[in-house]
Parts: structure tokens; C-alpha cells; sequence
């Protein structure tokens, strides 16, 4: 018998629903399916959540921690706009989490969070983490950045 999440993963790649957003924001939270609403869009660093029906989180990836000025003020605007009390969370991890986003509005959010650089792809799901060794990446990540 195979796992729930694996049959899943298998009937369709977790970053196809990139290409549905503007659709599932259309539809309604409601209306999208649950197997993409509950497990596919991890891939892309939303997270639905039963205790706030309607309302998902998004996890942005912040390679090593540091954001820029125009990073950090993009990310301000969002979190006072769509956020949850205007409240957004620094993870274990070094990444932010914004709580309380209507499906309808993350179309608008990804296209600034790119704007500025920034990504909530794989922050979910299937993401690989270095854990043998321990590696400085700033100075990678600075080049990388320009």
C-alpha cells in the first residue's frame, strides 16, 4: 500500500500548480482540490491551514538570513497588507513565515516577492538540507545575489 503524500506526488509534479494559482485564487480556497490545497502547494511554500479555513501561510526562503533594505521593506508592505495582525515570523531556520494570506491575493504576492528577489518555491516540500557538514555560504550567496 503506497503512502497518502507519495501517491500524490506520483499523479502530478508539486510545482505544476504554480501554473493554477490565478485559477485557485479565482475558485476560492474552497474549491481547490485537496490533494493540490493540502499538499502540492508545499511546493511552493503555502501552507493551508484547517485552524484558519480560507487563510495560508507562506514560507520564504532567506538563503543564510540576510535580506536586503529592498527585501525587507518589500516584505514589511506585504506582511502590514496581507498579514495576519501584521505579523510575520523569523523561522529556526532564518526563513519568514507570513500567516493569515487569502488564496485570492498570493498571485499578486509571489509577482513582489520576485520583484525584490525573493522566492517561496521548495520551502515546503521534497527540499533537500545539507546536515553532514557545515559550510558558510554568505559570500556564495552575496555573488549569487548581484
Amino acid at each position: 500500500m503506497s503512502n497518502k503524500i507519495e501517491a500524490i506526488k506520483k499523479e502530478k509534479d508539486g510545482l505544476a500548480v504554480k501554473q493554477e494559482l490565478e485559477k485557485f485564487a479565482a475558485m476560492g480556497w474552497e474549491n481547490i482540490p485537496e490533494a493540490d490545497r493540502d499538499v502540492r502547494l508545499k511546493w511552493l511554500g503555502i501552507f493551508f491551514r484547517p485552524v484558519t479555513p480560507g487563510r495560508f501561510m507562506m514560507r520564504l526562503r532567506v538563503p543564510n538570513g540576510i535580506l536586503t533594505s529592498q527585501q525587507l521593506r518589500t516584505l514589511g508592505e506585504i506582511v502590514n497588507r496581507y498579514g495576519e495582525n501584521g505579523n510575520g515570523d523569523i523561522t529556526t531556520r532564518q526563513n519568514i513565515q507570513i500567516r493569515g494570506l487569502p488564496i485570492e491575493d498570493i498571485p499578486e504576492i509571489i509577482e513582489r516577492l520576485q520583484a525584490c528577489g525573493l522566492t517561496s518555491v521548495q520551502s515546503g516540500m521534497d527540499k533537500g538540507r545539507l546536515h553532514r557538514h557545515t559550510v558558510d555560504t554568505a559570500q556564495i550567496t552575496a555573488i549569487s545575489d548581484r
